[in-house]
């Protein structure tokens, strides 16, 4: 686990229950010189949150994925009732806003951002406020994937087929990997996102349920059974194939989104070869 240091009083430091790499930070901006202050905070794990209770003066929060100094693109969701801040990201030489809740985008986009230098600062802002003692809280979730030098500077880098050593990594390390078919397909612009509809067919993995989850919500809302909802980004003008496929991904903000989709005679071949050289990095069902 990732050591954190917080330059600030009374702050509370959490862990999930999965001792995965998550922390947050929860503070007040209730003190007497707070509105006069901006406050650094540090946070070092790939996934976590902040909660700003009465928010004043400005927050600095510096995000690394860990103490490796690698390269890696976050994305950060408001909350559903979060109040009384802006948020910025520091460019080299001035701010540019990534999230207000006024800024006629939709509630539940991602807003995402690239690391410089291993680093991403955020400066939330606190507004005016009139009354002193109303409860607002500026509170967000955070979640951080380290990527290559030539993946930051490639907006279109996560579109591309994975490679066959790729297949094998994720197959080993994604958090859901599932055999399945597309059984529909629909772009949400606003969300800047494609949302797949899978009908599944075999589960290999589902580590901490995420796929049974999102199956049961899918069979509540369309009936359909054995069946789950995939994201992949709106840029990659994903195409609904047919045939069956091997599904690799990860959750990301409560989102299964996809890493890797090799059709399955294409995963099986790669899998018979992986088998015979012995370079499978784990066991390959």
């Amino acid at each position: 686990m990732s050591i954190v240091a917080f330059n600030t009083q009374n702050h509370k430091w959490m862990m999930n229950r999965h001792n995965e790499e998550w922390n947050g930070w929860i503070n007040t901006g209730l003190r007497e010189d707070a509105s006069r202050e901006v406050q650094p905070i540090y946070l070092r794990c790939a996934h976590g949150s902040v909660e700003w209770n009465y928010p004043r003066g400005a927050l600095q929060v510096f995000l690394r994925h860990g103490t490796s100094g690698r390269e890696f693109r976050g994305c950060l969701r408001a909350r559903e009732h979060f109040n009384g801040a802006q948020i910025y990201v520091e460019g080299h030489r001035k701010l540019h806003l990534l999230y207000s809740k006024t800024d006629g985008k939709h509630p539940e986009l991602l807003r995402c951002f690239t690391s410089y230098h291993g680093q991403v600062a955020l400066y939330v802002e606190a507004e005016p406020v009139n009354d002193t003692l109303q409860k607002l809280v500026a509170s967000f979730s955070y979640n951080l994937q380290p990527v290559s030098t030539e993946a930051l500077f490639d907006d279109l880098y996560e579109c591309r087929p994975c490679t066959e050593e790729e297949m094998l990594r994720f197959y080993c390390t994604s958090v859901f990997v599932i055999q399945g078919t597309v059984s529909g397909l629909r772009n949400e612009n606003a969300l800047l996102r494609t949302e797949l509809l899978i009908k599944v067919t075999k589960v290999f993995r589902n580590s901490e349920g995420s796929v049974v989850l999102n199956t049961r919500e899918v069979t509540a809302e369309t009936g359909k059974k054995n069946y789950t909802i995939l994201y992949r980004p709106l840029k990659c003008g994903t195409k609904a194939g047919s045939g069956e496929f091997i599904f690799m991904g990860r959750m990301m903000l409560g989102n299964p989104v996809l890493h890797c989709a090799p059709r399955l005679a294409e995963w099986h071949k790669v899998r018979k070869k992986a088998i015979l050289e012995g370079t499978n990095q784990c066991q390959l069902d």
